[in-house]
């Protein structure tokens, strides 16, 4: 069964989907081992492991992607993954959810803030004003064709955070 279909499955059985956080690809596998029925690639511990450094946003599009790859084909379940701000406009948005897909990942998340972003839990998070982040939403959903069709999207608040 593809890995999207697997997290539409466990979306919508009615029961909270626990995916711990993963930094590489060992860590994405222990996660699957003890038992977790998906993996979350996170774009802070992306970070830490490939820079040794905090997620200020220094990792690429492709950088991410890459890395997203290597858990994806390390797990057999669902990789939701981090997308950051979709790196740039609409445009590249667009690029960001279809390297992704390419990439094995079951569901992108994407968040509201302005360039250079940060962590979501960091403190100083400069967020889009109102609800702005144009281009980006149903319509960006499937927009590839790729592989695993058809992945999930999902928009991450960090104006709800409440210390931006």
């Amino acid at each position: 069964m593809k890995k999207t279909t697997q997290l539409r499955q466990l979306l919508s059985s009615g029961k909270i989907v626990v995916a711990p956080g993963a930094f590489n690809a060992l860590s994405a596998k222990i996660i699957e081992q003890a038992g977790f029925p998906a993996v979350y690639m996170t774009g802070y511990g992306a970070s830490a492991d490939l820079l040794g450094a905090p997620d200020y946003g220094l990792l690429t599009q492709t950088e991410m992607a890459y890395h997203a790859a290597r858990l994806a084909q390390a797990v057999n379940v669902p990789l939701i993954a981090d997308g950051d701000t979709g790196y740039g406009n609409a445009i590249n948005v667009r690029r960001t959810i279809r390297e992704y897909e390419r990439a094995g990942v079951a569901a992108i998340h994407l968040e509201d803030q302005v360039m250079p972003k940060r962590c979501g839990h960091m403190e100083g998070k400069q967020v889009i004003a109102g609800n702005r982040r144009q281009g980006v939403g149903e319509e960006d959903r499937g927009s590839s064709g790729y592989q695993d069709r058809p992945g999930l999207c999902g928009h991450r608040k960090d104006r709800r955070a409440g210390s931006v």
